[in-house]
């Protein structure tokens, strides 16, 4: 059986480490993984010529939300200038190539909590620099997908996605690390923003079984959400994670950590993902006592070496 070529941007990423062991453990991807800057366009055009994809899976991106609101220019140079870079050298190439453009339900902002859960049909409403680079690039990726015959895109909105391995400045991992050194070093607490809102949270894996499952049967121009359909607030999960210590640890609030455009609750709907036969497997409790468990063996490690 002839293998797919398959190329993969973001592959050093979070995502991309669970996702080329998925891709692999298929047998029928030859999986290559994008290099340089994505803003290049020759770099793109060079790259793209070599592999003559035909499956794209399109992860990279600048995609923390305090960077972004530092540095908009350099989000959307990446978010939207090096999508349209691929979208376009693609359909310059005139090969038939299926690309599934992983945007983020940070497009959807601020919503009526009426609407909620959140689903696709929904008009967004982006309150943050991210979120309004991922959504334009949505909107090239579904010109595309209309007018040019060689281009199919499928379009991802993944929601709060965690595993190991997540860079520490992302919430879950940042209260872990932070209980973990509270409860050995004899602090009693840890800095925390606004606990209040409420947020959808999945395992990675699921997540990028979504991806997975696009990759075969999602629709050209089509938008689906990844998501487990169940609201949590952070609160919720930071006393779970307190828990799992054993320690009594209070949470102060440090404004520096509250985001303004911040909204009080989303989760979404994930019928339309699971009409393609993608299921959510792994509970959350199970996940936060996967990250927190891993996360304080590296720290008992870390102080042995120490």
């Amino acid at each position: 059986m002839k293998k797919k070529q398959t190329l993969v941007t973001g592959s050093s990423g979070f995502v991309g480490s669970y996702l080329l062991p998925a891709l692999e453990s298929q047998g029928n991807h030859e999986i290559h993984s994008f290099q340089g800057d994505i803003r290049d366009l020759e770099t793109v055009s060079k790259q793209l010529k070599e592999v003559q994809p035909d499956i794209l899976i399109h992860l990279a991106a600048q995609a923390f939300v305090p960077s972004a609101i530092e540095n908009p220019w350099e989000t959307e140079g990446i978010n939207v200038g090096g999508t349209l870079n691929l979208l376009e050298t693609l359909h310059r190439l005139q090969k038939p190539c299926k690309m599934l453009y992983v945007s983020s339900a940070d497009v959807y902002g601020r919503q009526n909590m009426d609407v909620l859960p959140l689903e696709e049909t929904l008009l967004p409403n982006p309150v943050n620099p991210y979120a309004g680079s991922k959504l334009a690039a949505e909107s090239y990726c579904r010109q595309y997908s209309k007018y040019s015959s060689y281009v199919s895109v499928v379009i991802a909105r993944p929601f709060n996605h965690i595993g190991i391995g997540q860079r520490k400045e992302f919430v879950i991992p940042n209260f872990c690390t932070q209980i973990i050194e509270a409860k050995y070093v004899g602090k009693k607490e840890i800095s925390v923003g606004d606990l209040q809102p409420t947020r959808d949270f999945s395992h990675v894996k699921d997540i990028v079984d979504g991806y997975l499952t696009l990759i075969e049967k999602g629709e050209s121009g089509e938008i689906y959400n990844i998501c487990s359909g169940e609201e949590r607030s952070i609160r919720s999960m930071v006393e779970t994670l307190v828990n799992f210590s054993g320690e009594d640890i209070r949470f102060v609030v440090d404004e520096s950590r509250v985001r303004v455009s911040e909204t009080s609750r989303v989760y979404g709907n994930n019928t339309k993902l699971k009409s393609l036969g993608w299921k959510n497997k792994h509970s959350l409790s199970e996940t936060l006592k996967e990250i927190y468990d891993h996360l304080e063996s590296d720290f008992l490690r870390s102080k042995q070496v120490d």
